[in-house]
């Protein structure tokens, strides 16, 4: 008896689901189009729509390390912005995350050829040559029946050994071609690189222990607070580029730490994103997010609070701006610093700026009302279904996981 013929990519999308996968983030794109609508048949799988290709995959890495060892899905359709994937490859690469990239191609059957793309002007980048020497492997599909084997070899190739990501290019037309429903086989056309970077101790791995915060002050008084409560209550994430303190030793309520080993800045909101729906994936809806950033990393990949507002997303964002306290008055009624450090800082306002994309925020302008300002964005949060900041000034800054900053790192007094 004949095999049923099916879309190639429902049998991907069959896979996905297998795999426990439930939410797949990327910006829409014409390419991706047979992958939305085999996922729209099969259902079981949400697609987060994101503004910026780096921040799906973000989102990917931080629901695949808080979804109990499954592979986060990013879906990126070709195209000039394409590219700045890769950024969110090389994070995932050197942190050890599995993710599995699909990206979406406008049929061009007549250009390719052995695997090879043949670039004219105004074409999509070449994503596979892109991003090899940041992923496991890079495969660009040309025949329909080599996609239920390559989505399979792709999720056990992101977890095996070193966990990392794999990317997938599939053009539009191979993704819509029926396939036979036990189809598997066929030619391997990808770009392995060595793996010659040592894995990391488990000391100095992202999600790892890190040194004692004193010298930072600010972050082992978040901890204090965010750990203050019972056992039972619900845990608290906390998604972090900077290396800061450990767990709160003798906090009682449960503090799970997620941390990048890369510095890069713009990191920490769509992981929390990413965080946040893994959380709600596993049923724990009354877990809290909280997200600690430095100062000008927060503008890097703002425009993600926008989805995150429609979709009712809620974290608690913690900005720590380089400056001293201000006054009220030059802000429109919101606490102020004067900053000191990165440029930009000079001129952004980051509680208008979170206010423009539908959240809420407040300045901090004395260090003794941290305690009350963190309580108040927690509840916001919890109220509005929708990120909410709190802006606390340091007076240098706090360096982020590629090192400290040049000098010495001074900060304003909290706690004993």
């Amino acid at each position: 008896m004949a095999a049923q013929r099916v879309p190639a990519v429902q049998a991907a999308v069959r896979i996905m689901k297998d795999e426990g996968v439930d939410i797949v983030f990327g910006p829409p794109g014409a390419a991706l189009l047979p992958l939305y609508a085999a996922m729209r048949r099969a259902g079981g799988i949400e697609h987060y729509a994101v503004r910026h290709e780096e921040a799906a995959a973000h989102m990917a890495d931080g629901w695949a390390r808080t979804s109990g060892g499954r592979v986060g899905v990013a879906a990126v359709a070709a195209g000039p912005g394409a590219a700045r994937l890769v950024t969110g490859l090389y994070a995932a690469r050197q942190d050890e995350v599995p993710l599995v990239c699909v990206t979406g191609r406008p049929a061009d059957g007549p250009r390719r050829r052995s695997g090879a793309l043949r670039q004219g002007a105004g074409d999509p980048p070449d994503l596979v040559r892109l991003a090899g020497p940041v992923t496991k492997r890079a495969e660009r599909i040309e025949d329909p029946a080599r996609i239920p084997g390559a989505f399979r070899e792709a999720f056990r190739i992101a977890r095996e050994g070193r966990p990392g990501p794999v990317l997938i290019d599939v053009p539009a037309d191979v993704a819509a071609a029926e396939i036979g429903d036990d189809s598997g086989a066929g030619p391997v056309l990808d770009f392995r690189f060595p793996q010659s970077a040592a894995r990391p101790t488990a000391d100095t791995r992202p999600d790892g222990p890190r040194p004692d915060g004193g010298a930072f002050p600010v972050l082992a008084e978040i901890d204090r607070i965010l750990g203050a409560g019972s056992a039972s209550d619900p845990a608290v994430h906390v998604v972090s580029g900077s290396p800061g303190a450990a767990t709160a030793v003798g906090a009682p309520r449960r503090l799970h730490h997620l941390r990048t080993g890369t510095g890069l800045p713009g990191w920490e909101v769509p992981a929390a994103i990413g965080v946040r729906k893994a959380l709600e994936s596993r049923g724990e809806r009354d877990a809290e997010v909280v997200a600690v950033i430095e100062g000008h990393g927060l503008s890097f990949l703002a425009e993600e609070l926008s989805g995150a507002a429609r979709y009712g997303v809620p974290l608690v964002l913690l900005v720590l701006t380089p400056g001293r306290p201000g006054t009220a008055s030059a802000t429109g009624g919101h606490p102020h610093h004067v900053p000191v450090g990165f440029p930009d800082e000079q001129l952004t306002d980051h509680v208008k700026l979170v206010e423009a994309y539908g959240c809420a925020g407040r300045g901090l302008a004395d260090p003794a009302d941290l305690r009350s300002a963190i309580e108040w964005a927690r509840k916001e949060a919890v109220s509005t279904r929708r990120p909410v900041l709190v802006e606390v000034p340091v007076a240098r800054g706090v360096p982020a996981s590629g090192g400290p900053v040049a000098g010495a790192v001074r900060e304003y007094s909290f706690g004993p």
